[in-house]
């Protein structure tokens, strides 16, 4: 009883049905008077009884644990005759007998769920006027929902109230559990009225978007620079230029939300649409599904793409003008296989919007010991500088910030990229194009001609790049580049993995910068709090210390973080290092000297300090660093 009460009180809170002022008050008078609390809502005046049974039906009571089949009669909702016949029906089909007496028409599913409600102490809740959260709905997918028979009402404290129609399934649970990473609570429904939300909740998505783009005129705040588009397209039918509508309208949206891709997907029911927000994919609005040739085929012509050609990905790029600034999309199709309808093409667009991506170190989330050092590093007149990390870490953004730091018009800045994600004025950036035969050595060994006193090479990816390039530094040339390992004294083991001997490494190689990328905490709901002391006994932090976290608000859509920030690991070689390398010994070993040092922070010390400082939480440093 106690927990189908506390349920009870959380259901119309979110509803907005009552206030917890007056669930308190509401409580405190059910303990004075045993009434309860439906009954005292309705009698104080917070809610009617039609409110009240619309959303939670019939609250019925029992003092004592009983069979389903006798509440039933108990009741009076069945009689004894109709029970024995339910009786011998169970034992004919193996059903549950409240299926059975529902398929002989003796009792309404929503009345045998009021009583299932009330033996299983589970809240029961009516779906037909439910409000739901269309986000949150969304956390599970809809065929997922379908076959468990569930659907999400609401969230409170990190845990998701479900409606089940068998919310004694733990095997289901589980299983929601791991897909939305939540804790999850259930309550019980009536199937036919989850399976009927459940519809009516997916197509009401597809009708937004629908409707959406019935209504919405056409923006001049996003105009196409650069396209393919021919003549033909200028002159579209209404429904052609409804597709060209919806098309700059997800663009807009996704540069106004500050994205950095856009994911279509095509789904058996659906065409899903993704925005990849500071590093995580949000899901938005689903297009509907007839619309999905027409918007493939748009977004491949206005990338230049071969739009008869379904079988193979391909890549493209164009421009659009969006509220004074100029921005570049790069296009990538590539063929996936559905079910139902066979071939299909994914499309992924990146957003690189130059105005976001020119950043200082400072802006980048660089520390300022980090950043005396780095700014050092990049100023050198020679040598090499690694920056390493996995791909989405911020590597390029990075090289960018410091090609900016040390541009002069006294340098010759040159730069050999895969992909020119950023034009930068006064710098010669140029593209490698492997199937024109131009890759990174022989863009070296151009770039060499060109009288360069700064090269950029976008990745070190064979062993005669990495030799051309360590050539490059020892003669005089300030060399930047990258490589994916995980921490910086990696570096030196890939490098030696690649065939490069240790003695060109250790006199080339001046710094190596390792990153990943987290997400900040936002500004505007930023509130601290005591975290959990096993995670403070975990990472060595301070008993007792407070740290911050975003509560969740309007402007970073009640995740708690907006915008992302690095973490930085910055290794100088010293001599014994260098003995190190030329002895081949292992990346541990290497890191293990620059820990003893004292004048070198890893990933993970470098996020608990910015952890403290309050710009990022735990949980974040712990996901993105490995323990020392």
């Amino acid at each position: 009883m106690e927990r189908r009460r506390k349920k009870l009180g959380e259901i119309l809170i979110a509803q907005g049905l009552i206030t917890e002022e007056q669930l308190l008050y509401a409580l405190q008078e059910h303990k004075r008077t045993g009434v309860t609390i439906g009954a005292i809502l309705v009698k104080l005046g917070y809610i009617n009884d039609d409110e009240l049974s619309s959303v939670l039906g019939k609250q019925i009571h029992l003092d004592q644990r009983k069979r389903i089949g006798e509440v039933l009669v108990d009741q009076g909702l069945i009689s004894e005759n109709q029970l024995q016949l339910g009786l011998e029906e169970q034992h004919r089909n193996g059903m549950q007998l409240g299926k059975c007496l529902v398929k002989l028409g003796f009792i309404t599913e929503v009345k045998l769920v009021d009583v299932l409600s009330a033996q299983l102490d589970i809240q029961h809740v009516m779906l037909e006027s439910f409000n739901f959260n269309p986000q949150l709905v969304r956390l599970i997918p809809k065929e997922m929902a379908t076959k468990y028979r569930v659907i999400p009402l609401f969230e409170q404290d990190g845990t998701i109230t479900v409606a089940m129609a068998d919310p004694t399934n733990l095997r289901t649970v589980d299983h929601l559990k791991f897909k939305t990473g939540k804790d999850i609570e259930p309550v019980i429904a009536a199937e036919k009225s989850i399976l009927a939300a459940i519809e009516k909740q997916f197509s009401q998505d597809q009708i937004d978007m629908t409707s959406v783009l019935n209504s919405l005129q056409v923006s001049d705040e996003l105009d196409i620079v650069s396209t393919e588009e021919t003549a033909a397209d200028k002159g579209a039918d209404e429904e052609g230029a409804q597709v060209i509508k919806l098309v700059n309208v997800l663009i807009n949206q996704a540069i106004q939300e500050g994205a950095s891709d856009i994911h279509i997907e095509p789904l058996e029911q659906y065409v899903r649409l993704r925005y990849r927000i500071d590093g995580d994919l949000v899901e938005k609005s689903p297009i509907p599904l007839q619309l999905r040739a027409q918007i493939t085929s748009r977004m491949k012509i206005m990338a230049g793409m071969d739009i008869a050609e379904k079988r193979k990905p391909q890549d493209g790029r164009f421009q659009v003008r969006f509220q004074g600034r100029e921005i570049d999309l790069r296009v990538s199709s590539y063929p996936v296989m559905t079910r139902k309808r066979g071939v299909n093409e994914k499309i992924v667009m990146r957003i690189l919007d130059a105005s976001t991506k020119q950043l200082s170190l400072d802006q980048l989330g660089f520390l300022s010991k980090t950043k005396e050092v780095f700014n050092d590093l990049i100023r050198h007149p020679d040598g090499i500088v690694l920056v390493t990390g996995p791909t989405g870490s911020g590597k390029s953004s990075t090289l960018y910030a410091a090609l900016q730091i040390i541009y002069d018009i006294s340098k010759n800045i040159v730069t050999m990229e895969d992909p020119v994600e950023l034009h930068l004025d006064g710098i010669c950036q140029g593209q490698i194009m492997p199937r024109a035969g131009f890759t990174f050595a022989e863009g070296m060994r151009s770039i060499l001609r060109q009288d360069p006193d700064v090269i950029m090479i976008g990745e070190m990816r064979d062993s005669e790049t990495c030799e051309m390039a360590i050539q490059a530094a020892l003669t005089g040339h300030l060399v930047f580049s990258t490589l994916h390992t995980n921490d910086s004294p990696s570096a030196f083991t890939r490098l030696l993995d690649m065939g490069v001997e240790p003695y060109l490494i250790t006199s080339s190689v001046i710094g190596v910068l390792a990153q990943r990328l987290v997400r900040r905490i936002c500004p505007k709901c930023r509130e601290p709090y005591t975290p959990d002391p096993e995670i403070v006994a975990r990472t060595g932090l301070r008993p007792g210390i407070q740290l911050f976290r975003g509560k969740g608000c309007k402007a970073c859509n009640n995740s708690g973080y907006k915008g992302r920030l690095g973490l930085y690991e910055l290794l100088t070689p010293d001599e014994t290092i260098s003995k190190m390398v030329l002895q081949h010994q292992p990346s541990d070993a290497i890191k293990a000297h620059a820990l003893k040092r004292g004048d070198f922070d890893s990933l993970r010390r470098d996020g608990l300090r910015k952890v403290i400082e309050g710009q990022t939480t735990i949980e974040q440093v712990l996901g993105a660093t490995q323990n020392d």
